[in-house]
């Protein structure tokens, strides 16, 4: 399953244009709580990454990029990430289904007309 996952959040980030000239851009880690106190309402913060040849996110294991809902069918570890150009013309989404089906989306609008 990893190699799959790799695979597929890896090729659609290279056709859609994730990647800047330094393989950079942003990744979003869900779950963060900004004071320390665990009653603080968790945030998304988004982190300006450069990708390096020995990256794994999906076998990574790091908790912050853990799938919560994934949680509820499986002691696994499966991850669940949201990455975004730096220009801001592309999001791309790891997500789990409730099927334990894991999908990669791209998200590019279009330009809207002048």
């Amino acid at each position: 399953m990893a190699d799959k996952i790799n695979a597929s959040w890896y090729r659609m980030a290279t056709e859609f244009g994730l990647f800047d000239g330094n393989r950079e851009f942003l990744l979003g880690v869900s779950g963060v709580r900004l004071g320390g106190d665990p009653d603080d309402e968790p945030s998304t913060l988004w982190f300006r990454v450069r990708l390096l040849a020995d990256w794994d996110l999906v076998r990574s294991e790091v908790d912050l990029l853990r799938s919560g809902f994934a949680t509820l069918f499986t002691d696994r570890f499966v991850p669940e990430f949201t990455m975004a150009s730096l220009d801001g013309c592309m999001m791309l989404n790891t997500t789990v289904w409730g099927s334990g089906t894991v999908s990669t989306i791209v998200i590019r609008p279009e330009p809207l007309p002048l």
